[in-house]
């Protein structure tokens, strides 16, 4: 056999090696603004989309990926046909998966898609609000979805509230929370509430600390105390424990790495330790395993992380891919 035939050979059995390992799990590239979610059809957390700064912040690279994490390893679904960073994903009582929202090259977008088949498809638009980052929560006990806040355009927030009952938007009228993006929103089972906490304003120093509900008629602040003002803190809802779960973010005094959660009363911290201090290290709550599970986010500006936590209701524990 030629030498160059050898090689050729090689190659092949190199690129199908690098394949095989990437379908078997290694972890996804490194990144923030990425969107998860517990698929429960699939029994599997769905992560997609993303951004991450390149060229030592002088530029974006913009993810378009569908990755799914199951028994402790990542794998790679397909990519989907535009690359997205910033929206948020509600999964309803159908088992559908979908997606509000998002910034794109574009600008901040207003799009509710649904994911059929690992390709979005375009339900409706919103009729007033482009939103980056916003709350999207789907209230089971009324079969709405709830959206609030986001990001306009760079100084602008959204202050108001939206509800989508399958054919059309509603504005709830009313007083409620200050207009901002990048805050953690939930939708509490146990005690049909939508919970709202945190977030940033119009400027990166405008930080927030307090804590909402929606009962689906009125906003109400239930507290100004517990983690203190957090913008972008990864975030999910134990429904086992009836708990929302924060961790990190960025504070007064810079970027955070502990873990606190609020059960409908009052904020108590639950860990100082786990993953490095960073902001966007989103996550999602495995019904089926009991853990949350955490992926990459932002250590510092230009640095994201590609690894991968679980948190078991008490502590922190890395996964290796």
């Amino acid at each position: 056999m030629k030498k160059t035939t050898i090689l050729f050979v090689i190659s092949l059995v190199f690129s199908a090696f690098n394949s095989l390992a990437q379908s078997e799990g290694n972890a996804p590239p490194k990144r923030a603004h990425h969107e998860m979610l517990y698929d429960e059809t699939n029994k599997s957390v769905l992560m997609v989309g993303g951004s991450t700064p390149e060229n030592g912040g002088q530029s974006s690279k913009f993810f378009n990926d569908i990755w799914r994490y199951s028994s402790g390893k990542w794998s790679k679904t397909q990519d989907t046909v535009d690359e997205r960073s910033g929206m948020r994903f509600a999964f309803d009582s159908k088992k559908k998966i979908y997606s509000f929202g998002g910034f794109s090259a574009n600008g901040s977008l207003n799009e509710l898609r649904v994911l059929e088949n690992n390709r979005w498809k375009t339900i409706s638009f919103h009729p007033e609000i482009k939103a980056s980052e916003p709350g999207f929560v789907y209230d089971a006990a009324r079969d709405r979805f709830i959206v609030f806040g986001g990001l306009v355009e760079r100084g602008v927030v959204n202050n108001s509230t939206w509800e989508w009952n399958h054919k059309e938007w509603k504005k709830i009228e009313g007083p409620g929370p200050e207009g901002r993006t990048s805050f953690a929103m939930v939708y509490d089972s146990k005690r049909k509430r939508t919970v709202l906490f945190g977030g940033g304003g119009t400027t990166p120093d405008k930080k927030f600390g307090d804590t909402w509900e929606f009962d689906g008629i009125a906003w109400t602040k239930v507290s100004d105390s517990g983690p203190g003002e957090r913008r972008a803190p990864g975030y999910a809802y134990d429904s086992k424990r009836g708990m929302l779960i924060i961790f990190g973010g960025s504070g007064k005094d810079g970027i955070k790495g502990d873990t606190w959660g609020w059960d409908g009363t009052v904020w108590k911290k639950l860990s100082d330790t786990g993953p490095a201090p960073r902001m966007m290290g989103y996550m999602a709550y495995d019904k089926d395993r009991d853990r949350i599970v955490l992926f990459g986010g932002r250590l510092g500006w230009p640095n994201d992380a590609d690894d991968t936590w679980e948190w078991d209701g008490t502590k922190w524990n890395q996964i290796k891919n």
